[in-house]
């Protein structure tokens, strides 16, 4: 498991929005290190829970900005933001069964797989597209 580095190709130019996503990269990478250091399976839930939390707050917080100046892709980047949180939490359910240990290391790496895709994958795909619109507007 890779710790995620921030680069310059992951700012969005928007102060707010490039400080939540460094925050959201920083509690990924404390989830990727306990699970690479063997953590607890209730360590490793209570982190997933607290990026969840914290990503939620974000994404309700983009939707806002978006929604405030009118961005026309709004539907479509909060639906995308929904099955985001659907996987998540899909995932965090799944500790909670976890007994044994081949199964939390399947469950781990996979978690890790979704947690270092997602955040890049979604900045670059799903909020690169909004900032021409917001930054048109300055």
């Amino acid at each position: 498991m890779t710790r995620i580095e921030w680069t310059d190709e992951y700012k969005l130019g928007l102060p707010a929005m490039d400080s939540d996503h460094q925050q959201l990269l920083e509690l990924c990478n404390q989830f990727l290190e306990a699970a690479q250091a063997g953590h607890a399976i209730p360590q490793l839930a209570a982190l997933l829970d607290q990026l969840i939390l914290r990503t939620r707050a974000h994404f309700l917080a983009e939707e806002r900005l978006l929604d405030r100046h009118g961005y026309p892709g709004l539907a479509i980047h909060k639906a995308e933001h929904e099955r985001l949180l659907t996987q998540a939490n899909t995932l965090k359910a799944r500790y909670d069964d976890v007994s044994q240990e081949d199964e939390l290391r399947h469950l781990t790496g996979e978690t890790a797989d979704f947690l270092q895709s997602w955040l890049l994958n979604h900045i670059r795909t799903n909020d690169r597209p909004y900032r021409p619109f917001l930054m048109s507007l300055s």
